[in-house]
């Protein structure tokens, strides 16, 4: 189960802070089909951002199966590597030499927890 409490993410505009999570709830049963909707500006990839390691939140926790990812309070952050997940970006060319499949596939061939050749 992934579960999310009180997840907060913020952002510097100039001199401002601009507030893109504001204690944001959120159980994700496995196999469970989720999905994020709503208008550009909205939160949808900070907290995509957040759940992968890639944004640190300023209040909040995150669990994945139980094992806690980050917690703002604790002052825990498990680093994007070591999380048991990834994430394919909108713009799918992350490395524009390689194909969609090669993209989406190379976590999964070069990651901690690779998968074995004979699956990709």
């Amino acid at each position: 189960m992934i579960s999310l409490r009180g997840l907060t993410a913020t952002y510097r505009l100039g001199r401002d802070t601009v507030t893109a999570l504001d204690g944001v709830d959120l159980d994700i049963e496995p196999g469970q089909v989720f999905v994020l909707l709503g208008p550009s500006g909205c939160g949808k990839t900070t907290l995509l951002r957040c759940l992968a390691g890639l944004k640190i939140p300023v209040a909040g926790s995150i669990e994945i199966d139980g094992t806690p990812l980050s917690d703002a309070e604790s002052g825990l952050f498990i680093p994007p590597e070591d999380r048991p997940l990834t994430m394919v970006f909108q713009s799918y060319a992350m490395w524009p030499h390689m194909s969609v499949f090669d993209n989406v596939a190379f976590p999964l061939k070069a990651g901690r927890r690779r998968l074995p050749q004979n699956i990709l």
